[in-house]
């Protein structure tokens, strides 16, 4: 049953007391103040709720542009939006720009949820992007409300016909991180690459011509950029109480600084799925702690058929060695070969079959097995009509193994990076849960960072 659209201007607060005492005072009004604006404008029905947003900030000169593809694509988000070309394309910020005076944060938050909730996209699925925000103390604030009422939203509307455009709002901060020098350097290079190319553009009057930034062409200013974003550093680390928090160490090249990125950002159920979901899941274990456990699990079990079963056990090696073994030889280059049969030994005794796999997964074979049931007519009743049948089984034994030669260079190279990361420089990168997601998994471990006297928050490091 479909139940009637809510109202906007009845939603009640039920966290406004708790919310009171992690945010301003001052950002909840101007809270309060752009989302009413917001709300008598577009209502409920054309607001679109991304599925996720990844809200990239950091250091001037880290790559945030450069490496926006590269998030967006590890993240699978569609569509990305930059606050300063949002502010560049309003007429009353433009001009408030061009004065040099300071931005309204009431007139920012109301460039922003447009922006984010109607513009950026209408597919429940889609995921966005947000660079430059939040940069102040106040927009940290302004960044919780948002959440608070978006999820306030997700479960007013839950079984409703509004529920697909409010899905349970996932919000993720990446930091993009570099020390002064590195960050002067790069803008300064940055204006000298773009003039370049500029020049090469007008000479040979093809092309496009790429913005050169007034801050690039002088280190006063690009000090004094820097110096901004060191203020505001400490305020946008509070995002780490409220959302997963990825810094990132951009110091390195490009494609180090991409490696990070997505070690940081891969999927972790803890952080991406919804609370009931993971707590309904957890118990089951990972993959990974299944292979790292198997090795030992295998030694017992071949211990246990040996010491408990012998005779079992010693049939079992006799078909092995007379049946399977001349077919694995004959298509040693394969990698593939398939045993079938019927004996009665593996019908009467089960295990039989687990012990067999067992066996050739220790000689270093991978196996899988199936049992194959069929039913043979014997006799047939002519005065009835009923058909009487045989079962008989036929067991099938997948086998496969590594046919690459033995002299494959690709060990070489694997060896030879092993070699080239020992020797690197350490970087900083490392993921901050918020406490109230920091649920601890049942069977992922957690990692402290060995570098931080924070024990606030769990860090999967990188």
């Amino acid at each position: 049953m479909v139940k009637e659209r809510p109202h906007l201007s009845s939603m009640s607060h039920p966290a406004a007391s708790d919310r009171n005492l992690e945010v301003s005072s001052v950002s909840q009004v101007i809270f309060d103040g752009c989302w009413r604006r917001f709300e008598e404008k577009y209502r409920l029905g054309g607001i679109h709720v991304p599925r996720e947003v990844v809200w990239l900030n950091g250091a001037p000169g880290a790559g945030k542009g450069v490496n926006t593809a590269h998030i967006m694509k590890i993240r699978g988000l569609q569509a990305s939006i930059s606050l300063s070309d949002i502010l560049g394309d309003n007429a009353e910020s433009r001009d408030i720009i061009r004065r040099g005076d300071m931005l309204p944060d009431a007139l920012v938050g109301d460039l922003l949820l447009a922006a984010l909730l109607i513009n950026s996209c209408s597919a429940p699925e889609c995921g966005v992007l947000v660079d430059g925000f939040p940069r102040t103390s106040l927009q940290v604030d302004f960044l919780k409300l948002l959440n608070d009422k978006l999820l306030e939203l997700h479960t007013l509307c839950a079984n409703t016909q509004l529920e697909p455009q409010f899905p349970r709002p996932l919000f993720k901060v990446v930091m993009l991180y570099v020390d002064e020098e590195t960050s002067i350097t790069r803008q300064m290079s940055r204006a000298e690459l773009a003039s370049k190319h500029n020049k090469r553009i007008l000479d040979a009057g093809a092309g496009h011509l790429v913005e050169q930034r007034s801050t690039d062409m002088s280190i006063i200013k690009c000090k004094k950029r820097y110096s901004i974003f060191r203020q505001h550093y400490t305020a946008t680390l509070r995002l780490k109480q409220f959302f997963p928090f990825h810094l990132i160490d951009s110091m390195g090249s490009l494609a180090e600084t991409q490696e990070a990125i997505t070690t940081e950002l891969r999927y972790q159920s803890l952080l991406d799925l919804g609370q009931e979901t993971y707590q309904a899941i957890r118990h089951l274990p990972l993959a990974k702690d299944l292979v790292q456990h198997a090795r030992q699990q295998l030694v017992n079990r071949l211990d246990d058929h040996c010491e408990k079963h012998p005779d079992l056990f010693q049939k079992v090696i006799d078909i092995i060695t007379a049946e399977i073994m001349p077919m694995l030889r004959e298509s040693g280059m394969s990698g593939q070969v398939e045993y079938f049969c019927d004996l009665r030994l593996f019908n009467d005794h089960p295990r039989t079959a687990q012990m067999l796999i067992d066996v050739l997964t220790d000689r270093g074979f991978k196996v899988s097995h199936a049992a194959e049931v069929t039913h043979i007519p014997v006799q047939v009743d002519l005065t009835t009509g009923l058909i009487k049948n045989r079962k008989e089984t036929r067991h099938r034994f997948r086998i496969n193994w590594d046919s690459s030669s033995v002299g494959n260079w690709q060990a070489l190279e694997i060896a030879t990076r092993v070699a080239e990361n020992a020797v690197k420089e350490p970087r900083i990168s490392q993921s901050f849960i918020p406490p109230q997601s920091r649920s601890p998994p049942a069977q992922e471990r957690e990692i402290k960072n060995p570098n931080s006297n924070d024990d606030a928050y769990i860090i999967f490091g990188s």
